[in-house]
């Protein structure tokens, strides 16, 4: 009886709304999971039946048959891969892709594919995913160079890694000589200070982030100076450290224990300078800088220059041997002539200056403008000792590139070093994620290296992936092949460090479509109570 047909059909309605009120469940249910992506459900009719043909036959019959539809039946569920939103979390191992594709993670001898990139590395210096998984990708040598032949690995990285320490090959200097011969006769030390990255020291620069504390202060610890003022008396000045100072603390305390007549400490692009205005019988001068505490701080040698009276302009840096081990370099302009100085290297803890080591030592000039003329390069080279070869380096005036000018206009001394390409040996403190997909290690030299990269695999159909739970997905025939890449190998596709996409379920469609599946699933439930009624009133003619 056609009755029983619409009580099957309305059954396989409630059987496709339960399906599709299932995908809706599973996609509320997971809106805050990351990388989630939410699926949808299509359907078709079930068959049809033929009732017999029209009333008319022929070509010019409106229908070929009578035909009636048996049902519905669940079409297919797929999945949007829309992309999500991304969401700062702060964490650095966290990653997510814009664009297309697929992180890869190997486990049980399998490798899926996977939106949610929140991997963290275990104690083994793997990167992994929450259940272990290990992430894949292209491991870098030694130099930093990503090796992409082959086949991926699963991303190490050695937490005893260390950055091999570097010979110093340049030194630059920039400022300006003053042209000027005044006799101010204003006595000062000057000592240069920079911070870890290498760049000049500010008065906002915590102690513990200069380059020349090797070994952080504590409360508590001090920092002494033994100084002999202009008039020949000695002084000791002691600073005590306080968590959080910076150097302006320093040069406060310093300021504090001493007389503007008897010196004054200032900090200008990691400068330090003390001066004294008052010519005495003896030069100021700062003989020794001691740490007392746990803390190591290795300061720079203070020179003494006494600005105008011979015009002269002393500058100071560190430089770097093939062992990484630091020696205190001053270099020393004395101007012999209107537009001409010469220049003095020496190393104040003994090294040998083998070039230039004796008068006469190498001159640069000036034209009348007070712009170089000749002289803006010269090499040195010494004798580190301690095992370490013979050191040659470039020291360069000014950087014509980078707008940078060695000058000598009347005005104020200000050349000095204001970089130097050498660093000691490095040990691994902190990794960071870039665009690409770059894993860089970030050392406690200041220098920076890429240990390896993530892969970002495609597949030519999406939908054609297996889901297998926990975010994964399994690649199959229906996919297509596989491509495994970097992020910037496939247009469009990058990958953000310290952020996860979110799940890309939209709560108001969804309570949308429940609201209609529901409604739906009472229709298809009132088909088949109508039917049974019907079916009721068929067998109570008999009655």
């Amino acid at each position: 009886m056609s009755l029983i047909k619409a009580m099957n059909s309305g059954v396989s309605g409630l059987r496709a709304f339960q399906t599709k009120m299932d995908v809706i469940g599973n996609n509320i249910a997971n809106v805050e999971t990351a990388g989630f992506k939410s699926s949808r459900v299509t359907f078709a009719e079930l068959m049809t039946q033929r009732l017999g043909r029209s009333g008319q036959s022929g070509d010019s019959a409106p229908q070929l048959s009578n035909q009636i539809g048996l049902g519905v039946r669940v079409s297919s569920i797929d999945r949007d891969f829309a992309q999500g939103v991304l969401n700062s979390t702060g964490r650095n191992t966290d990653v997510a892709l814009e664009g297309e594709g697929f992180f890869a993670v190997r486990g049980e001898g399998q490798t899926y594919l996977t939106r949610a990139g929140n991997f963290a590395f275990n104690k083994d210096g793997f990167l992994v995913d929450p259940s272990g998984r290990n992430v894949q990708g292209f491991l870098a040598d030694r130099s930093g160079n990503v090796l992409r032949a082959g086949a991926t690995s699963d991303i190490y990285v050695d937490f005893e890694n260390v950055f091999p320490p570097k010979a110093t090959e340049k030194v630059k200097l920039a400022g300006n000589l003053d042209a000027n011969t005044s006799r101010t006769q204003t006595l000062q030390s000057v000592s240069s200070l920079t911070t870890d990255d290498g760049q000049p020291a500010r008065s906002t620069t915590a102690i513990n982030d200069l380059a020349q504390v090797t070994t952080d202060m504590v409360d508590g610890d001090t920092i002494t100076f033994d100084m002999t003022l202009h008039d020949g008396s000695p002084a000791t000045i002691t600073y005590t450290y306080a968590a959080g100072h910076t150097l302006q603390d320093l040069v406060d305390s310093f300021n504090a224990q001493l007389t503007p007549d008897e010196g004054r400490m200032a900090l200008q692009d990691g400068m330090m300078t003390v001066r004294s205005a008052t010519m005495g019988d003896s030069e100021m001068r700062i003989s020794g800088v001691n740490v007392g505490g746990t803390g190591v701080f290795s300061s720079p040698p203070f020179q003494v220059s006494t600005e105008g009276l011979t015009g002269t302009r002393i500058m100071s840096t560190s430089v770097y041997d093939d062992l990484g081990r630091t020696h205190d370099m001053v270099l020393e302009f004395r101007q012999i002539d209107e537009n001409t100085w010469e220049y003095e290297p020496r190393f104040t803890d003994g090294q040998e200056v083998v070039q230039p080591a004796t008068p006469p030592f190498p001159t640069v000039t000036f034209d009348e403008l007070g712009n170089l003329l000749n002289g803006g390069t010269f090499n040195l080279t010494f004798e580190p000792g301690n095992g370490a070869s013979t050191t040659t380096f470039e020291v360069e005036l000014g950087d014509i590139e980078q707008g940078i000018s060695f000058t000598q206009f009347a005005g104020n001394n200000s050349a000095k070093v204001f970089r130097q390409d050498g660093y000691q040996q490095g040990a691994l403190v902190d990794m960071q994620i870039d665009g690409e997909g770059r894993i860089q290690g970030v050392f406690d030299n200041g220098k920076s290296r890429v240990l390896s990269q993530l892969a970002v695999s495609q597949v030519q159909n999406q939908n054609g992936l297996e889901m297998m739970g926990a975010g994964l997905y399994r690649a199959t025939v229906a996919a297509g092949e596989t491509f495994t890449n970097t992020a910037s190998d496939f247009a469009g596709t990058s990958v953000t460090a310290g952020a996860l996409e979110a799940s890309n379920v939209d709560l108001a469609k969804e309570f949308t479509e429940m609201i209609t599946s529901q409604r739906a699933y009472q229709s298809s439930a009132r088909v088949i109570s109508t039917a049974d009624e019907m079916l009721m009133e068929t067998v109570n003619l008999k009655r």
